[in-house]
């Protein structure tokens, strides 16, 4: 039990590193809109901002859905246990949210075009 839960914490710490890479994207992104509304010189065209953000959603959702994967089989391990589920209830339900948030964020992307986008986004999850 206890080797299946370790694999299961590192899945989650590899997934929270793949978090980290998407807020520095979303951080470059914001960087790129600031200087666009500042009239600055941006540092991604438009085109090539919404790809990323786009891709950045994406990944996103997939995080979202690997931890949804990560929280039902450790809540599936404490159930054998016979431990006490709500925590791990709780975790699937917050999980869940996320997943239709992105999935939501997706569709609102897709909705946009170059000159929306800066309108639209918010690449903060």
């Amino acid at each position: 039990m206890k080797k299946e839960e370790i694999k299961y914490v590192n899945y989650q710490i590899i997934t929270l590193v793949i978090s980290l890479v998407t807020t520095i994207i979303a951080i470059v992104i914001t960087v790129n809109q600031k200087r666009g509304l500042q009239k600055g010189p941006k540092i991604l065209s438009n085109r090539n901002t919404l790809k990323l953000t786009t891709f950045n959603r994406v990944v996103i959702l997939f995080s979202g859905i690997f931890f949804l994967y990560i929280n039902y089989e450790l809540y599936n391990l404490a159930k054998e246990r016979n431990d006490d589920l709500k925590s791990y209830e709780l975790q699937i339900a917050a999980s869940i949210l996320v997943v239709i948030s992105e999935i939501i964020a997706l569709y609102v992307i897709s909705l946009s075009s170059t000159e929306t986008l800066a309108d639209v986004e918010n690449p903060n999850i």
